[in-house]
């Protein structure tokens, strides 16, 4: 059994979860280890690893990417960061068309997507890394001239995204974390232009108000149950009776973003219920399309994007809740 690392130096809440790491290492002690230059320098202390593929560190998101590319090879790929960790190793796998089961273990922000099965000290330790079941995970490929990546909880179209500062969770500016790697605090605006377009298969349908964010987001089965019989979700309560497998959600207003408490919120918004073979395409927008939480692609500097529903966009490995 070849397992491999990946460890994301700027996940969320490393400092808070440093207890998890250390649990992880206890499990896997006298087991090797591979991985590439990045997790073996912060790492190294922990584990018996043996760096594979080249040890240039860029201490951004490419070293996740590459991790992925160099670990496909392995039989699983344990995930030491959040979400956005998860869905980059997935992106280095595909752009090298390989697979291999990811297990995430949640230092991220969210850690609500489908890899992360690794929460607590309990199940770390009682999690047989040994012995998995890989499962196929729904995902939406999102393309700009070539593949970009996979986002298994939402792509967000917007100006912010919410990260962890510190040990507080804010909302912050999305060209500042892509460009600069630099959390900085900030409120969202809206994100239209007049070159913004919005289609469906190559059918405009813009909103006729102006949009703030735009959030697509795929579905599994177990989740699209969460709607059934649950009319206020709008559209949305078709989705367990349908075979669509995602949908996109317009708004006047950021939806992903920082609120007080109490506060009322009021909104326009546009829903959509997208099958299988439909093309999602974005462009003109004065955004970036932020994939799992971390910023891809800058839609002001781009021709555009297309967002396609993968059922086999990644692999996962299967929890003890759903055997």
């Amino acid at each position: 059994m070849r397992i491999g690392l990946v460890f994301n130096p700027n996940s969320g809440k490393l400092e808070n979860d440093r207890g998890l790491m250390k649990a992880l290492a206890s499990k896997l002690q006298g087991t090797h280890l591979y991985c590439t230059g990045s997790t073996h320098f912060h790492l190294k202390e922990y584990f018996d690893l043996e760096v594979v593929g080249s040890e240039l560190i860029l201490n951004d998101y490419r070293d996740t990417v590459y991790a992925g590319e160099v670990l496909s090879e392995t039989d699983l790929v344990i995930s030491i960061g959040g979400d956005g960790t998860a869905s980059d190793i997935v992106a280095g796998m595909r752009m090298i068309g390989r697979l291999a089961p990811v297990a995430g273990l949640a230092l991220g922000t969210a850690n609500c997507g489908p890899f992360i099965v690794l929460r607590s000290v309990s199940d770390i330790f009682e999690f047989d890394f040994l012995n998995i079941e890989p499962i196929w995970v729904t995902g939406l490929d999102v393309f700009e001239e070539k593949y970009v990546g996979s986002a298994f909880n939402d792509i967000v179209i917007s100006e912010t995204l919410i990260s962890t500062v510190g040990l507080e969770t804010c909302t912050i500016d999305a060209s500042d974390f892509f460009y600069k790697n630099k959390r900085t605090p900030r409120e969202p605006k809206s994100i239209a232009s007049a070159e913004s377009r919005l289609e469906i298969n190559g059918e405009e349908v813009s909103p006729q108000f102006q949009p703030a964010q735009i959030i697509i987001s795929p579905f599994s089965e177990d989740m699209k149950s969460l709607y059934a019989y649950r009319a206020i979700n709008g559209l949305f309560c078709w989705l367990p009776y349908s075979l669509c497998n995602s949908a996109m959600i317009v708004s006047s207003r950021p939806i992903i973003t920082m609120l007080e408490p109490g506060e009322t919120i009021s909104a326009e918004i546009k829903q959509f219920i997208l099958a299988s073979a439909d093309t999602v395409r974005l462009s003109g927008f004065n955004a970036f399309c932020v994939i799992d939480g971390n910023p891809r692609v800058d839609l002001s500097a781009s021709k555009g994007i297309e967002v396609k529903t993968n059922g086999r966009a990644g692999l996962g490995v299967k929890r003890r809740d759903e055997e």
